[in-house]
């Protein structure tokens, strides 16, 4: 009797934290529409300080935090300029960190650190990418180990990889090849709620674009 009432009360409580917290989702759901509709640097700076703001007053979040780093990272790959791209970035490594240890071993956290990589070498390729460009690719890869069926993650890898090819004049068809399977992954995904990441489908489908020319 005494381990029926423990399930039950272990039910219940079970049920309550799905049920959520009603103006987190509120609030994160607007914050995603505005990040839907974001289309230039200022736009994804302002949703990046609403995600920030949701983020600290729901701790306990992880979802906030890597909105708020993604963000931040679109704001530097969209920007001029070695030092904004710079600031927006050690800006986004705040908020990934803290998503990391929130939710860790996470490939969409894996998945994210590794984009940040891809624009830190883009703000300085010729010094930075013998480095990161390397460190990036073994992330991307990470990410992808820990969930294969993850698009954004096969999406970032196979983005790294064309670069890299194109950068040393190479063949693009196993970068292509991520890239179509992050496409299909992308039309079979399901996130586990409304507010988890679905976000890569025009990425993807423009990085087609450029393997078909």
């Amino acid at each position: 009797m005494k381990r029926l009432l423990l399930s039950l009360i272990a039910c219940w409580f079970t049920v309550f934290c799905l049920a959520g917290n009603p103006a987190y989702e509120k609030a994160m759901q607007q914050a995603l529409g505005q990040l839907a509709q974001a289309g230039s640097p200022e736009a994804f700076g302002s949703v990046a300080n609403q995600f920030e703001r949701i983020a600290r007053a729901e701790t306990s979040q992880w979802l906030p935090w890597y909105y708020a780093a993604y963000a931040y990272i679109t704001q530097a790959a969209m920007s001029q300029g070695k030092e904004q791209k710079d600031q927006y970035l050690d800006k986004a490594q705040e908020f990934l960190d803290q998503a990391d240890v929130l939710q860790p071993e996470e490939s969409e956290v894996v998945a994210l650190q590794g984009y940040w990589y891809m624009i830190r070498v883009s703000a300085d390729p010729g010094s930075r990418g013998p480095e990161m460009a390397p460190k990036a690719t073994q992330i991307l890869a990470k990410a992808v180990q820990m969930n294969p069926d993850n698009p954004r993650a096969l999406l970032l890898l196979g983005q790294m990889e064309y670069g890299t090819a194109q950068f040393f004049n190479s063949d693009t068809s196993k970068a292509c090849g991520l890239i179509s399977q992050s496409l299909k992954k992308l039309e079979q995904d399901e996130p586990e709620s409304p507010l988890h990441p679905s976000w890569g489908k025009e990425m993807a489908e423009a990085m087609r674009g450029a393997c078909e020319q």
